[in-house]
């Protein structure tokens, strides 16, 4: 059996078992990301029902509450407390709708991972290296030697390009997500400035709270889009050889905050600008990132290139085949 073949198996039998492995990688990671959403409804809920009581309390009667009314205190308290519930509300709605998107994903997973026998594929890698340890004893050792540590990289290298694409992917999609959510940030903040122009009524609140009721889903799904694009960049960061290094920490940890202070700036109607302003700037940073793992492509399909001519050159001795 001639060494390029037996390259060739073992490059399609470690792409499998790689692939096996960044799987179980995500599924771990998705469950804890699960469990993170999970946590938030908890805490979220729990901090909503407090509100709701300190609400009663207020609406209840007391010679304070008396004074608070004739000062105006108690509208300012009520209206900073429904301010603070709203926003408990809609983080309360994105990580229900996150918790069943990233169970969707986990099951996705899961199913593909049935499809992959890893058992099976240990067992091929093992005979397959007996026999290339064979050839290696009947050929020229040095040159096969050198062959195989060509190989090696170049198949690690290709692995990368594979999760670079998937990354670059996952971002393009992201920008997708964020280019709607922002458009619809802004029909918002049009209806809203519109509703207070006109005095509100029946038909001007009704669009003005559809349009909100839009974006919060826009919102959702960009934030969805991105937290697939901050997996996809973990893979990417787990995958490097040692010509090509993948630094993506800026926008991983960027990308685990970020929402969070979208739903806090955009439940106040005023603030919607603010909510624009965020995502903004989050679509250039999800831009640059794709542009520097763009980069990353490129060098490594060079690399790849390179490697694939020395190999060549090797195999223009007659010994080598």
């Amino acid at each position: 059996m001639e060494w390029k073949q037996l390259q060739n198996e073992q490059e399609m039998i470690h792409a499998q078992l790689r692939t096996a492995s960044r799987l179980s990688e995500q599924k771990d990671l998705i469950e804890k990301q699960i469990e993170r959403a999970q946590q938030e409804i908890y805490k979220h809920s729990k901090a909503l029902n407090q509100i709701r009581l300190k609400l009663d309390k207020l609406e209840g009667f007391s010679f304070m509450n008396m004074i608070r009314t004739w000062t105006g205190q108690q509208d300012e308290l009520r209206a900073e407390k429904i301010d603070k519930a709203a926003i408990l509300e809609l983080k309360i709605n994105e990580a229900k709708k996150m918790e069943l998107d990233l169970t969707d994903d986990l099951r996705q997973i899961n199913t593909k991972l049935t499809q992959i026998n890893e058992q099976e594929l240990q067992e091929d890698l093992s005979q397959l290296n007996a026999k290339k340890k064979g050839y290696l004893q009947l050929h020229e050792p040095e040159q096969a030697k050198r062959l195989e540590q060509l190989a090696y990289e170049e198949m690690l290298t290709k692995q990368l390009i594979t999760e670079i694409g998937e990354a670059e992917e996952a971002g393009e999609a992201a920008l997708t997500k964020l280019g709607q959510a922002a458009e619809s940030l802004h029909s918002a903040n049009g209806y809203s400035a519109w509703d207070t122009f006109f005095g509100g009524g029946l038909i001007a609140t009704h669009l003005k709270h559809d349009a909100l009721d839009q974006s919060e889903n826009y919102l959702h799904n960009a934030q969805i889009a991105l937290q697939r694009f901050h997996n996809e960049l973990l893979d990417v960061q787990d995958m490097s050889t040692k010509s090509i290094a993948i630094e993506t920490d800026g926008f991983v940890k960027f990308a685990d905050y970020f929402f969070d202070d979208i739903f806090s700036a955009w439940s106040v109607h005023s603030k919607i600008s603010t909510a624009r302003e965020q995502v903004s700037r989050v679509q250039d940073d999800v831009h640059n990132t794709i542009l520097r793992l763009q980069d990353k492509h490129n060098k490594a399909d060079g690399y790849v290139q390179s490697l694939h001519k020395e190999k060549e050159a090797i195999f223009q001795n007659p010994d080598i085949k």
